[in-house]
């Protein structure tokens, strides 16, 4: 498949979901392709990983051999994969659009539990299903995300590679939907516009102008030809934790806001764990201003 199929296939695939008028259509649908995000368990069990040093590595800790900049932006990038400023916006919005209310916060909370739980599991499937080619002494910069799956075809046969490749065009499917639908969420905040998914063209043209703009710039830039996606990538995901600290800090004070939230006001092992992540994600950036602007004082900390 030509990579601008592919592109129009999952705009395609973005109108279908929003031209319901619907969240809780919209909701579903995406639930529905979400699912394909756990192909890559069987894809991992395909690899045959050795379970006991799978078990070692996540039970202990081995401290990485040196810190380069190049090792930083890894280690950040996972961090801003995991933790994601644009998803505290579309979190509150879609609370509003859903019809949430206080008696829903206890399955909320399930819900929450059990989607992070899942989406750990795919991510420790798709590294134990891709160990192999490194094992090989291969590298990520031999590779684009598609091409992961040719390598690892010889390795876990045609099935097993088709179902890695299934779950990659799962998984930007998911992201590419969820972020336009945050951006649009978080300007129609700011510019005091209408934003929700239950609204009709006509009234939401706003949300709606941005949410497909933001999706058909993505598809854009995927096609330009030679772009090192993956750096793409691992920057965009660095640049989600230099925004991160600031967005926690004033959902910290939120949470603490007695007027605001009652007696839901946020607990105070609650409140050490929160003020835990803000530092590390505050020192996280403030490593990678130094490595980026100071790299010999970064070298004397550690780096390389």
């Amino acid at each position: 498949m030509p990579p601008w199929a592919a592109v129009v296939s999952a705009l395609a695939f973005l109108c279908l979901a929003v031209i319901t008028h619907r969240y809780w259509t919209w909701e579903r649908t995406l639930l529905a392709i979400a699912v394909f995000n756990l192909v890559f368990v069987p894809v991992a069990l395909l690899a045959h990983p050795d379970w006991h040093s799978v078990g070692r590595a996540l039970l202990t800790w081995k401290p990485l051999p040196g810190l380069s900049k190049d090792t930083l932006i890894i280690v950040l990038a996972d961090i801003g994969a995991t933790v994601t400023p644009w998803m505290l916006f579309f979190q509150q919005s879609a609370t509003v659009d859903k019809g949430l209310t206080k008696k829903d916060i206890h399955l909320g909370r399930i819900d929450t539990v059990v989607g992070a739980a899942l989406a750990a599991t795919a991510a420790v499937a798709t590294i134990l299903a891709t160990a192999p080619l490194f094992a090989r002494h291969m590298t990520a910069e031999n590779f684009q995300a598609a091409e992961f799956a040719q390598a690892l075809r010889p390795l876990i046969g045609r099935f097993g590679a088709a179902l890695f490749a299934l779950g990659i065009v799962e998984a930007g499917m998911v992201a590419s939907v969820t972020i336009s639908i945050s951006s649009a969420y978080a300007f129609g905040e700011v510019a005091r516009r209408p934003h929700s998914l239950n609204l009709p063209m006509a009234e939401g043209r706003v949300f709606y102008s941005v949410l497909f703009l933001c999706a058909v710039t993505a598809g854009a830039i995927v096609l330009i030809p030679g772009l090192p996606l993956i750096y793409v990538v691992l920057l965009v995901n660095v640049v989600a934790v230099l925004a991160m600290p600031p967005a926690l800090v004033f959902l910290f004070m939120l949470a603490n806001d007695r007027e605001v939230m009652g007696d839901l006001v946020s607990p105070t092992w609650a409140n050490i764990l929160t003020t835990g992540v803000v530092v590390f994600l505050a020192l996280a950036g403030i490593l990678f201003g130094i490595s980026v602007i100071a790299p010999s004082i970064f070298a004397f900390l550690g780096g390389k």
